[in-house]
């Protein structure tokens, strides 16, 4: 390809004719196209792919966007969809509404409320690689994964912990269903309608703790005294929030989990180099979210005409926020396709989002990344996948995940 110009309404038509026809960069089905992010922001940073989504793939003009939150609103949701405001998700309220909630979203998970629970994931992370390390073969995905993060967020949330596959589950029912587009699916509306067992789980942890006289000091008891514009939270407000929590909890750390794994089978000199210089660690949890970050993309819908790069969006126009592509951006990384561990700002990357919207739990995802590398770090000589195994990404557009990963651990 070779440099072109725009027009006023900010596309070349004829890169945009070969554009639609070659490339959609939000087709991540069969892999992450990661060439084709590198051409769009060569030629063109942000470009309407041909199902009028605007696609943006630069990371100064991704980080600068995730902060116009006047100009842009988290949605996930199709075109039309109606949402009454108590069953809207925190990342998709408005401000200032939207900051009040974030505010109680990070009293659960505050970093200083993260001591409290390093213990109970090292002690669940420590139980399941010895169990690992007693089986030819496991599916280190559901088998080792899966119940860390799950289980974490639910007892940072008063959940008992035992009940992870049930968050589990429904964490994946509700991601790879209809309802975070539509409010529903075909079972019925909003949570209570397209998930009742989850809605159920959660309602009766509200009522336990409203029916006691001595109801346990955690997440969900704090929320029911909480105040939100002078008005307490409904019962329908806390449901949200819960279910909002223990799914973003849950899936996108397991997908950072995962990925450190499967990325400890494709380079099996990462964890002797870990053994040796445990200072490496935090450095390789970072530079696994940029190279494998766990969310390819943020949806957001325009709410105010605007004008990034020439290019003209209305109010009404979907445009997604590319953060892998943001994570290979050869302005900001040298050598942005190798996996180094030796980068100056290890934190620089975009796989959290930014500004006022920026992940809630990016502490807790770390916490939990890093505590799985010192477990393996102290009790594994290597990774290997099984003979054969395929790598299946999950069946999500925007989640750079592993649904499963045959193999086993040998140890030290």
């Amino acid at each position: 390809m070779t440099n072109l110009s725009t027009d006023a309404a900010g596309f070349e038509p004829d890169f945009e004719s070969r554009f639609r026809a070659d490339f959609d960069p939000l087709d991540t089905e069969r892999a992450i196209p990661y060439e084709g992010y590198a051409a769009l922001r060569k030629e063109k940073p942000i470009v309407r792919t041909a199902s009028g989504v605007w696609f943006l793939s630069r990371q100064a003009d991704i980080i600068s966007a995730t902060k116009a939150v006047d100009t842009f609103r988290a949605s996930f949701r199709e075109p039309g969809t109606v949402i009454p405001p108590e069953e809207m998700l925190i990342s998709e309220i408005p401000e200032p509404r939207h900051g009040r909630m974030r505010k109680i979203v990070n009293s659960a998970i505050a970093a200083h409320r993260l001591n409290r629970v390093e213990g109970v994931a090292r002690s669940l992370t420590e139980d399941l690689v010895d169990q690992a390390l007693g089986q030819t073969e496991v599916d280190l995905v559901k088998d080792l994964v899966v119940p860390i993060p799950a289980s974490v967020i639910a007892h940072l949330l008063g959940a008992p912990p035992e009940d992870f596959k049930k968050w589990a589950d429904w964490s994946d029912e509700v991601v790879q269903g209809d309802y975070p587009r539509l409010n529903r699916n075909d079972r019925g509306e909003g949570l209570a309608g397209a998930h009742p067992e989850f809605a159920a789980y959660i309602d009766d942890m509200i009522a336990t703790r409203q029916a006691s006289e001595n109801p346990p000091d955690d997440f969900v008891t704090r929320l029911l005294s909480t105040e939100v514009d002078g008005n307490r939270l409904t019962m329908i407000e806390l449901r949200t929030l819960l279910a909002f929590l223990l799914v973003s909890g849950n899936e996108t750390t397991r997908h950072l989990l995962s990925n450190l794994i499967y990325r400890m089978t494709l380079d099996p000199t990462l964890l002797p180099s870990l053994r040796a210089d445990r200072s490496l660690i935090p450095k390789a949890v970072e530079e696994s979210l940029r190279f494998d970050p766990p969310v390819l993309v943020l949806m957001r819908e325009c709410i105010q005409d605007t004008e990034i790069e020439g290019a003209k969006i209305r109010a009404g126009d979907p445009i997604a926020f590319g953060l892998a592509s943001a994570n290979r951006d050869e302005n900001v990384y040298p050598d942005p396709n190798v996996f180094r561990l030796d980068r100056p700002q290890p934190k620089a990357h975009a796989a959290f989002g930014g500004g006022p919207h920026v992940c809630p739990g990016a502490s807790l995802a770390r916490l939990e990344g890093r505590i799985l590398l010192e477990v393996l770090v102290d009790r594994v000589a290597e990774v290997r996948l099984s003979s054969g195994n395929a790598c299946d990404k999950v069946p999500v557009f925007w989640a750079n995940g592993i649904g499963s990963l045959r193999g086993g651990l040998s140890s030290l």
